[in-house]
């Protein structure tokens, strides 16, 4: 079954986690960025993978198994993960913040969470934080 890995923001970070996702059996990688990758091919035939190709976010929602996101803060980008996004994306998807809190809508991930529809995710940064109370949703949500 081929594993897809997306990343909103195709940049330095996001192509030395690409690098290591090969291990865990990713296929296939999809990404949202300002700027179209010109070495696809050359990536994908470097990493083993089937295809490396630029989408839009609505692709990306509705096709990776586990959507990274790995990109800059500032108004262009803040709640780029919405509710519409995230209502988007499979059941079976996971998805990982380690950039800016801004960037994902948490009031939206949280329902997205306590509803089922997505099945976890992996958070490094949480819009707001350093003031997270321990009532927060995030922070009481089991997945």
């Amino acid at each position: 079954m081929p594993r897809v890995a997306g990343f909103f923001g195709f940049g330095r970070i996001a192509r030395a986690t690409l690098v290591r996702l090969r291990a865990f059996g990713v296929t296939r990688c999809i990404y949202v960025a300002r700027h179209t990758a010109s070495d696809e091919a050359a990536l994908a035939a470097t990493h083993g993978l089937t295809e490396v190709r630029h989408v839009d976010r609505d692709a990306l929602a509705r096709e990776s198994d586990v959507v990274f996101v790995l990109a800059p803060g500032g108004a262009a980008t803040h709640h780029a993960i919405d509710e519409h996004f995230l209502r988007a994306m499979k059941r079976t998807s996971i998805l990982v913040n380690t950039s800016r809190g801004s960037l994902v809508d948490s009031d939206a991930l949280a329902l997205a969470l306590h509803e089922g529809w997505i099945w976890g995710a992996a958070l490094d940064v949480v819009e707001g934080e350093p003031k997270i109370a321990a009532d927060h949703p995030l922070v009481r949500e089991p997945r």
